[in-house]
């Protein structure tokens, strides 16, 4: 069996003094006090942050709880397993032209370097370098019917049977929609629910993690305090946690659909149906990566930041076994690969070696049987589909069940709120779910809940 880690590098000299100080900074202030507060926000993820900053803003009484030992949710950046930034969640800046993160680390040009993706691949057929040229141009067909046919059925359904023998088909797949089987993805949940300001992708040096944690670093938070159920049915809410009950006139609920769907927090009185059948429409999709730290020798080939696929050849199965490579990030010797769908969750049900392995396998087969023993150094995987406080990476909706994702952003009772990536405009974004927490806030601020 191989070990997951298997040598330990120094930090990079340029990032040593700039993370360390950033690591400290970033640390949210932990309060125990306000056990009865206005407004108790359930997560600390990108949405509860948001949803706690503008409550604070306006002077009202919030106490921010979250589950894990960390705060960041779905966006998080690991600084000490490679000696790198390595986010093991969100990590690109979508809406880049528009994202208000991003311009958040413009601002602080002396802590984080904030720059456009350059959107730049390599492509390989087997073990030789191609241009591309029919995978993209295939690209583009498939492309064109996901924008322009606004059916909520699914997507594999739509595309001709030419375009599906081709022998890019299966590696095109995956890079369409990013985390989801084209049987289980629908154009619908964007046509009717998708809207954003900004267009592009940004990268952040340090790690979208360590950004999200210094914009919210006034932010108070109560960690390791997870809760069981929400008590609604009287005056306020009553919010059942492993260390005790919380009282408050409304709370924020920011915690992914999959929790919700799981049943993790009960609600006393149940919501209503219309709000259960939206957590069945809504749900998580699989999207894991497989980080890697690669010799200098064999990255020298790639300019940094560059995307990699490998041509794969699946026969059409419903959930392809292949992934994306994005090379060299921010100039570092990290890679990343990430794989999706039920193939990803399936691999992840294996453990974190099948994964790497599977990863490590195919870049034999592009780059040679000897390249495990000639440029790897470590390697983790993720787990989001198994990660009890998320169930999964981001939402998207099941065919036929778009419209549902206008039930998950209704009001209960003036008392319970709901924010986070699936009730944004911009769903299965950082900055997206950091929107839809101030919206949040705003409709509870401006409701009876607080009179």
């Amino acid at each position: 069996m191989r070990k997951i880690f298997l040598r330990r590098t120094g930090r990079r000299q340029f990032l040593k003094a700039s993370l360390s100080g950033l690591a400290l900074a970033a640390l949210p202030r932990i309060s125990f006090a306000q056990p009865n507060p206005d407004v108790v926000v359930i997560g600390a993820g990108s949405a509860g942050l948001s949803a706690t900053a503008e409550l604070m803003r306006r002077n009202i009484s919030v106490l921010c709880i979250e589950g894990m030992n960390r705060i960041g949710g779905r966006c998080y950046t690991d600084m000490l397993t490679f000696g790198v930034p390595a986010d093991i969640g969100g990590h690109w800046l979508h809406g880049f032209s528009a994202n208000q993160i991003a311009e958040f680390g413009k601002k602080h040009k002396d802590k984080f370097k904030i720059y456009k993706d350059p959107d730049r691949s390599v492509v390989y057929d087997g073990r030789s370098k191609v241009s591309g040229k029919e995978l993209w141009k295939l690209y583009k067909k498939i492309k064109e019917i996901k924008n322009t046919r606004t059916s909520d059925k699914p997507l594999i359904d739509l595309i001709p049977e030419k375009i599906k023998k081709n022998s890019w088909f299966d590696t095109v797949h995956k890079i369409v929609d990013g985390a989801r089987d084209l049987g289980n993805y629908t154009a619908g949940d964007d046509h009717a629910n998708w809207s954003d300001a900004g267009i592009g992708d940004g990268l952040c040096r340090e790690g979208y993690g360590t950004l999200l944690a210094y914009y919210r670093k006034d932010v108070t938070v109560k960690l390791n305090t997870i809760v069981n159920e929400i008590k609604w049915g009287g005056k306020g809410v009553q919010v059942v946690t492993n260390k005790g009950t919380i009282n408050a006139k409304a709370c924020i609920v920011t915690v992914s659909v999959g929790v919700l769907r799981a049943e993790k927090i009960k609600f006393t009185p149940a919501l209503p149906l219309k709000k259960y059948e939206a957590f069945e429409g809504i749900t998580m999709n699989t999207s894991n990566r497989v980080l890697i730290q690669l010799k200098k020798k064999f990255l020298g080939k790639f300019k940094n930041d560059t995307y990699l696929y490998t041509k794969c050849n699946s026969n059409g199965a419903k959930s392809p076994k292949t992934f994306y490579g994005f090379m060299k990030m921010s100039g570092t010797n990290l890679c990343l690969f990430g794989t999706s769908g039920q193939f990803s969750k399936d691999l992840e049900n294996e453990g974190s070696e099948a994964m790497i392995d599977f990863v490590v396998n195919d870049l034999k087969s592009t780059f040679g049987s000897k390249f495990y023993e000639k440029y790897f150094i470590k390697a983790m995987a993720t787990g989001w589909a198994n990660n009890p406080f998320t169930l999964g990476a981001y939402s998207g909706a099941i065919p036929g069940k778009a419209l549902l994702r206008r039930e998950l952003r209704r009001h209960e009772g003036d008392r319970v709120f709901f924010a986070g990536e699936a009730t944004a405009n911009a769903f299965q974004t950082v900055h997206g779910a950091d929107l839809s927490g101030k919206r949040v806030a705003t409709d509870l601020y401006i409701s009876p809940a607080l009179d």
